[in-house]
C-alpha cells in the first residue's frame, strides 16, 4: 500500500546520542540515546559532523 501524501511535522524535543563512529554512508554507527536535552530548542540543534 503506497501512502498519498506524507506529512511533516515540526520538531519539538532535542535528543542526545552517544554512538562510536560515522558509518561510510554518514549514519551513527552503536547511537544510544543519552536523554533529552531541556536546555536546547529544536531549531538551534544541529548534527554532529563526521571528523576528518
Amino acid at each position: 500500500m503506497r501512502e498519498a501524501r506524507a506529512r511533516w511535522g515540526e520538531p519539538e524535543l532535542v535528543a542526545q546520542i552517544a554512538f562510536t563512529e560515522w558509518t561510510r554512508d554518514g549514519m551513527p554507527r552503536h547511537p544510544r540515546f543519552l536523554g533529552l536535552r531541556e536546555d536546547k530548542k529544536p531549531g538551534a540543534a544541529v548534527p554532529e559532523r563526521a571528523a576528518g
